[in-house]
């Protein structure tokens, strides 16, 4: 695959870091018009299964569910249009966990991104708004199987099922030589009529600091299997404004990301910490808490993981619960072929009080 000598040094960090570290082993080879315009596919399957102890039944005697199903189907297309203007369209149509849990596909991203400089790019479209780098992270480099779902339960979605995504536009940048990341952005929030008959409008934003190296792209990778050294610190904050008796939602974030390689091998550790108010759905005010920490001995392909998340509810129906995850993967050929496996445990979401535990297993196809 030829790689234009014109592709800009963001472009690179955008694709080749943040949605895999190995650029030669994924996406599609280019459909060029010019050396500025160009189209790539990509393609991302994530098949899991899973048994879980749904909380039925009494201590000892619990029922478990165990299904099969496709975690993410998504279909992406990356392209230039211009020398400044790039773009990116991914579309998902993936399966539930539940019997006849199905959807059609749904639009997850469409951006149109004008890159005026390293400092000031501005983003048009369907997006990931910029609140933490969790909720930021490229599905393809995840460290565990998935997301910390418990910890970013709370972050509001388009009525369509496009996860943490909003329409909207972003302004973002790399400032102090890339010591600075900065991104803000205006959205249409919440699209319910009887929470926001005024249709007030979202903003988003977060602001990191990269003591290593930066990642001004539109995805981050915390888990580059030994491609980065990174340690970065920032925070974020997400409000949206609703008319009428409804309580605007209000959060803010604090994380930190790390990435290290150590005589025996790579390093990866990162938190976040949520503080939630006006949360729809029974949640009420409370906090979220993820950590996690991966290691990829030297020469091997073999990653053992460690999680855990949390939730802290100010509803008193509603108990704390804590998540911890142990998981391994295997990397048969770095991201674009890998097999995941997890055991984790709740000590909420049953009646009794009880632990309740899952298994889960993932194979992924990136190209």
């Amino acid at each position: 695959m030829r790689i234009n000598k014109s592709i800009s040094s963001s472009l690179l960090t955008a694709v080749a870091l943040a949605l895999v570290p190995h650029a030669a082993s994924a996406w599609s080879p280019k459909l060029e018009v010019s050396d500025t315009t160009w189209v790539q596919l990509g393609y991302l399957h994530q098949f899991w299964y899973q048994s879980v102890d749904d909380g039925a039944g009494v201590a000892g005697d619990r029922s478990r569910s165990s299904e099969f199903f496709t975690r993410r189907n998504r279909v992406m297309l990356l392209g230039q249009a211009t020398e400044n203007v790039h773009f990116f369209l991914n579309y998902d149509a993936a399966s539930g966990s539940g019997a006849g849990d199905r959807q059609d596909p749904v639009l997850t991203d469409a951006m149109i991104d004008f890159r005026i400089s390293d400092a000031f790019k501005v983003m048009v479209g369907r997006q990931l708004v910029p609140f933490t780098i969790d909720n930021n992270t490229s599905a393809v480099t995840l460290t565990g199987i998935d997301y910390p779902t418990r910890a970013l339960l709370n972050q509001p979605t388009t009525p369509s099922g496009a996860f943490w995504r909003d329409d909207g536009i972003t302004v973002r940048g790399l400032l102090a030589g890339g010591k600075i990341d900065y991104r803000v952005g205006y959205f249409a929030g919440d699209r319910d009529v009887g929470r926001n008959a005024d249709d007030d409008g979202r903003y988003t934003g977060m602001v990191m600091y990269n003591f290593a190296s930066p990642q001004g792209g539109w995805f981050f990778n915390q888990n580059s299997l030994g491609a980065l050294d990174v340690f970065t610190i920032g925070a974020g904050i997400d409000n949206i404004s609703r008319s009428g008796a409804a309580d605007d939602h209000e959060a803010w974030s604090v994380f930190f990301t790390m990435e290290k390689t150590l005589g025996a091998g790579h390093l990866s550790f990162n938190g976040t910490y949520i503080d939630w108010d006006g949360v729809v759905g029974g949640f009420g005010d409370g906090t979220s808490t993820s950590l996690q920490a991966a290691f990829l001995p030297t020469g091997s392909k073999w990653q053992p993981v460690l999680r855990w998340q949390q939730q802290d509810s100010d509803n008193p129906a509603r108990s704390t619960l804590d998540t911890i995850g142990i998981g391994l993967s295997y990397y048969l050929s770095g991201h674009r072929v890998n097999i995941k496996a997890e055991y984790s445990i709740d000590d909420g979401f049953n009646a009794d009080g009880d632990k309740v535990d899952a298994f889960r297993i993932q194979t992924q196809l990136f190209f």
